[in-house]
């Protein structure tokens, strides 16, 4: 089933509704799940009190876009990095997930292979 924004109030949105939002709003659906969070702890972790159930049922909803500083904020919180919030495809947000996971070391390894590999 795809959500939409007139979806039935009450119901929780999950990753397999999400087709046809905006990415934003796929991706911290996503990431809220992996967190295993709901709309409210990830405005408490994230530090988010002004009408924060609103927001983030926007933010979820894709009505809304949060702005950079509040979406590094829900990042955090979510412990995902920035910018899976904004990837396109899935093939790009799963490699920015497992790469935030590699511990620096590994990073600066795969990196120079990469660059060798050109």
């Amino acid at each position: 089933m795809k959500a939409t924004l007139g979806k039935p109030q009450g119901r929780k949105l999950k990753a397999a509704d999400v087709d046809g939002l905006p990415v934003f709003a796929r991706r911290f659906v996503q990431a809220r799940e992996r967190a295993g969070l709901t709309l409210e702890q990830v405005a408490a972790a994230a530090e988010i009190e002004d009408a924060a159930s609103v927001r983030m049922s926007q933010y979820q909803r894709g009505v809304h876009t949060p702005r950079f500083n509040v979406a590094q904020q829900l990042a955090k919180a979510l412990n995902v990095p920035v910018e899976f919030l904004y990837a396109p495809d899935d093939q790009t947000a799963e490699f920015l997930l497992l790469w935030h996971k590699l511990p620096k070391a590994k990073r600066t390894q795969l990196l120079n292979a990469l660059q060798e590999a050109r």
